[in-house]
């Protein structure tokens, strides 16, 4: 049953250069010291209702709960500066300390939240802070394995939504403070957010949200001024972690390698937790993701996350034991020992443990690009290398007419719709080359890593290959569940002779390919406007000022085989819940 709650809003917290920053403190009604959990939130403390973990449910295990706006935003002082990751940090370990201190804590913390929430808990506790026991980062990355899943390509709706999404907070506390915003810097925030077609287009990149004074030029972070992601020295997080990722959010990626990084300098099993369910990056995580129902086992509620993050901290800030009477229990991802990585496993829609990530009984299988068979249209996947000699495929990438984004791991903020969503209509492109296997005759379940390493030719100095693969279902559907990209460029600004030897991180996935089903790849080079446009010349990204088109190859066979690796279980197993 729940305990009855005290709340007290806006209570201020002093930072070490005096800045008062606020927070609403949640906590149990009873006058017994407890642990608490803090949130730290550039969106709004009030507006905080995460699918992850809540403050009333902290309450309703005993534990006191503290929410609080960071520098500049919402009630509390100080300037904000959109990606200016340096306070973070120390502001963090204030609050940590501040919480400790007070008289219904016990002087154990966590910290808990989902992505700007997660990177500031990794930047305190790097910081160190004394009374910090553990941290819960929510779909959170680091600016080296962002740069890594990228290929070196821009996330450019996803940069550009989030900055217009926070400006319109600052531009409201500059007109407050008497200090209104010129019109236009106002008119293209909300074109970036209503339109943002239209200003992305812009070449240079660069000229976007390029007003003197605004908070997160695009200019300063191409010129490396302002770094998108934080980076963490992850050697000095001494604290348990439990990590929450989705196959399709945006900082996948980083949140797995986040965790194999703490989970390789300290071992010891149940120190650091993952888990990753079927959800985009959102802080609702119900069970219908893009055109797939996961069923009652894929929404938060049914995992039961809320329940976990409050078992890893009853293990790790309650010294003489847990605090039973909200116990966790029932099925979901919580139902039953075996590992420290829970992950939940599309097309058989239930949970699954594994010891550490990828599963140690994955093994590989290559899967080989291949032309078509005779008079055939469209290109193969073979699981044995093609005979004969080298075969190649061309299409002709246009800038000014980029592949649409539609699904995969995109923010959601802009006009963009993520998650498996059907490929069919971008699939008779001339732009976009296929490559297909037969039906299956077994259900083939892909867990773990997966890569694609083409040999890819251009006649531009530079350009882009992006890169999906889909399930291509009975009825034409073409479900996308990984993708990749890639910027390459050619010695001296000049066309590469020989094809590259391109190798794209599809990253991770637990997918269960069905019997009667097709694996597909895409290969094109445009995901606009996901990623920003190769404009198919050298330089550094956002400065062209002009594009031109490219013909792009794909070399299959003989000496120059271009494969699909994937991690695959030996054979389907049953999952955790029925």
């Amino acid at each position: 049953m729940g305990r009855t709650t005290l709340i007290e809003h806006d209570v201020p917290v002093e930072m070490r250069d005096g800045t008062v920053l606020r927070a609403d403190v949640w906590r149990p009604a009873d006058a017994a010291p407890s642990p608490a959990v803090l949130f730290r939130t550039p969106y709004g403390k009030s507006a905080l209702g995460l699918a992850t973990l809540t403050p009333s449910q902290c309450v309703d295990r005993g534990y006191a709960a503290v929410v609080q706006d960071t520098r500049g935003r919402f009630a509390s002082e100080g300037e904000w500066a959109p990606l200016d990751w340096a306070q973070e940090g120390p502001d963090g370990y204030d609050t940590v300390e501040w919480a400790a201190r007070q008289p219904w804590c016990d002087g154990n913390v966590a910290m808990a939240g989902t992505s700007y929430q997660a990177i500031v808990q990794w930047l305190a506790a790097m910081e160190k802070p004394p009374h910090l026991r553990a941290i819960a980062p929510a779909m959170s990355t680091s600016a080296a394995f962002d740069a890594e899943q990228l290929g070196g390509c821009l996330r450019l709706d996803h940069l550009t939504s989030w900055l217009g999404l926070t400006a319109l907070e600052w531009v409201q506390r500059r007109a407050a403070a008497g200090d209104p915003v010129d019109a236009a810097v106002v008119a293209e925030v909300v074109q970036l957010l209503t339109t943002p077609d239209v200003p992305l287009r812009r070449l240079p990149l660069s000229a976007v949200l390029d007003f003197e004074g605004f908070p997160g030029r695009l200019r300063d972070v191409f010129a490396g001024k302002t770094a998108t992601v934080a980076d963490y020295r992850i050697g000095d997080v001494g604290v348990p972690t439990f990590s929450v990722g989705g196959w399709y959010d945006v900082f996948s990626y980083g949140t797995i390698e986040l965790h194999r990084a703490v989970r390789a300098q300290d071992p010891v099993a149940g120190r650091h937790e993952l888990v990753v369910g079927p959800w985009v990056h959102s802080g609702q995580l119900p069970q219908v993701q893009g055109e797939v129902n996961t069923g009652p086992y894929g929404s938060a509620q049914g995992a039961r996350l809320a329940d976990l993050h409050l078992d890893f901290f009853d293990r790790h800030l309650r010294p003489a034991g847990p605090d039973t009477e909200q116990a966790a229990g029932g099925d979901g991802a919580g139902k039953a020992a075996g590992g420290d990585v829970r992950y939940f496993l599309f097309g058989d829609d239930t949970w699954h443990r594994a010891e550490s990530w990828p599963p140690p009984e994955a093994v590989d299988a290559s899967w080989y690009l291949a032309g078509p068979e005779g008079d055939g249209k469209g290109g193969r996947l073979l699981s044995a290398p093609p005979p004969g000699g080298v075969g190649r495929d061309a299409f002709t990438y246009d800038p000014e007419d980029p592949v649409p984004s539609h699904g995969g791991r995109v923010l959601q903020l802009g006009r963009l719709a993520a998650g498996p969503l059907n490929q069919a209509h971008l699939e008779s492109r001339p732009d976009v080359l296929l490559y297909t296997s037969e039906p299956l005759t077994e259900p083939l379940d892909v867990v773990g890593r997966q890569r694609l390493r083409l040999r890819f030719g251009s006649d531009a100095p530079a350009t882009a290959v992006v890169a999906k693969l889909t399930d291509v279902c009975p009825d034409g559907r073409s479900l996308l569940v990984a993708e990749a990209s890639l910027r390459l460029e050619g010695p001296g600004g000049a066309p590469q002779e020989e094809p590259y030897d391109a190798d794209l991180l599809l990253g991770d996935t637990a997918w269960r390919f069905a019997p009667g089903h097709r694996l597909r790849v895409h290969v094109t080079s445009s995901n606009f406007p996901h990623l920003d446009r190769h404009p198919n010349l050298p330089g550094p990204v956002g400065e062209a000022d002009h594009c031109r088109p490219a013909r792009q190859t794909v070399w299959h066979g003989g000496p120059y085989h271009s494969v699909l690796r994937l991690q695959v279980l030996p054979a389907p197993g049953a999952g955790e819940t029925a």
